[in-house]
C-alpha cells in the first residue's frame, strides 16, 4: 500500500479477559493502489482483493465491503467474532494487575530511505488514525491522546510504519454487586422466610 496514498482507521476495544471486541478497520485509497493490490491478489492465486484480505486475516473471522466514490474506495473490514490476537507483534496480556497492548503489525512493515525525495512524498500521503478502548484507566501509552480509558494515535508518514501502538491500563478488579442487587436479595430470602416460618 505505500505505492500510493492511503487512510486506515482502525478501531479496538479491549477487554479484560484478554480478548478484543468491535474491531475495526476502513482503509481508503486510490484507484491506483487498489489495482496494486489487485494485481498482488492475482499473482498470489486470488480472484479478488476481498479474497486475498480475508483469506490473511489475523483477526478472525472477518465482513468485507467496498466502497468507491470517483477514483477513492474504502474498504470497510470488521471482525464478526472476538479477537485473541496471538501474534509475536499484536499482544494483549495481563501484567500485575495491568492490561498491556500492543500492536506493532506496521512497525517495521517497510525499509524507509530517508535520502529518497519519492519515498519520502509516498509516505507523506499515508496516515494511521488508530482508536483503542481499554477496561480500565490507561496508565500509560505512547499515543497522541489518552482519556480515561480511551487512546488514540494519528500517525502520518513513516511515523506509521516505525510506531508499535502501546497501551497499559489497570485491570478492573471483579465487580461487587451493587446495593440494589444486594437489597433484591434479601427481599426475596425474606419471602421465603415469611412463606415457610
Amino acid at each position: 500500500m505505500v505505492t500510493g496514498c492511503f487512510t486506515m482507521s482502525t478501531h479496538a476495544t479491549a477487554n479484560s479477559d484478554g480478548s478484543i471486541s468491535d474491531y475495526r478497520v476502513e482503509l481508503t485509497t486510490t484507484s491506483f493502489a487498489y489495482n496494486i493490490l489487485k494485481q498482488n491478489a492475482r499473482d498470489e492465486g486470488y480472484t479478488s482483493v476481498r479474497d486475498y484480505v480475508l483469506s490473511r486475516s489475523d483477526a478472525g473471522t472477518l465482513s468485507y465491503d467496498e466502497v468507491w466514490d470517483g477514483d477513492t474506495v474504502t474498504m470497510n473490514i470488521a471482525a464478526t467474532e472476538r479477537v485473541v490476537p496471538d501474534r509475536s507483534d499484536w499482544t494483549l496480556t495481563k501484567d500485575d494487575g495491568f492490561l498491556v497492548y500492543k500492536d506493532g503489525r506496521f512497525a517495521g512493515a517497510e525499509e524507509m530511505s530517508e535520502s529518497s525525495k519519492i519515498t519520502d512524498a509516498m509516505l507523506g500521503s499515508c496516515s494511521l488514525h488508530y482508536y483503542l478502548k481499554m477496561p480500565g484507566k490507561i496508565v500509560d501509552s505512547n499515543a497522541n491522546t489518552v482519556k480515561e480509558k480511551t487512546a488514540e494515535w494519528h500517525l502520518t508518514g513513516s511515523d506509521v510504519f516505525t510506531t508499535t501502538i502501546y497501551a497499559k491500563s489497570e485491570l478492573p478488579a471483579f465487580p461487587l454487586p451493587g446495593f440494589g442487587a444486594v437489597l433484591a436479595v434479601l427481599a426475596l430470602g425474606f419471602l421465603v422466610w415469611r412463606r415457610n416460618p
